[in-house]
């Protein structure tokens, strides 16, 4: 796994990390037998816009899912450059039939905004708290 600069400090990925392009591909790899078949399993991505380094994992693992940051969702609503990069995932979701799905959100126009931007599945506290599941 590579280094990677931060504001003049040099960071390690953290042990067992997929950090590194190789370690995506790798475990990629190793998910190809169990996502094919009747009982598929299926990969998500979640925190997606928070980093290079989670937009590089969407590219790396081929997820069937694509939770979009909530830093990226969070003032959607007054911010066309947070809109266009939504938009901009939405299209790429679209084009690899990609589940996208929006979290954080806690505001009818928040919501609003990321439905209009094309996002097809929404997560948050306007929708319900989380809950205990009761056995």
């Amino acid at each position: 796994m590579g280094r990677s600069q931060d504001h003049g400090t040099t960071r390690q990925p953290p042990p067992g990390s997929i950090a590194g392009s190789s370690g995506c591909r790798a475990l990629r790899g190793q998910f190809g037998p169990v996502r094919r078949g009747p009982s598929r399993a299926r990969i998500a991505v979640d925190a997606a816009g928070a980093g290079f380094a989670s937009l590089r994992h969407v590219l790396e693992l081929r997820p069937d899912i694509v939770k979009l940051d909530i830093g990226l969702v969070r003032g959607i609503d007054a911010d066309p450059a947070r809109q266009a990069m939504a938009a901009g995932l939405c299209e790429f979701a679209a084009q690899t039939g990609t589940m996208l799905i929006a979290e954080g959100i806690e505001t009818e126009a928040v919501a609003e905004a990321v439905r209009r931007v094309g996002v097809g599945y929404l997560q948050g506290y306007l929708f319900g708290r989380p809950s205990r599941l009761e056995p």
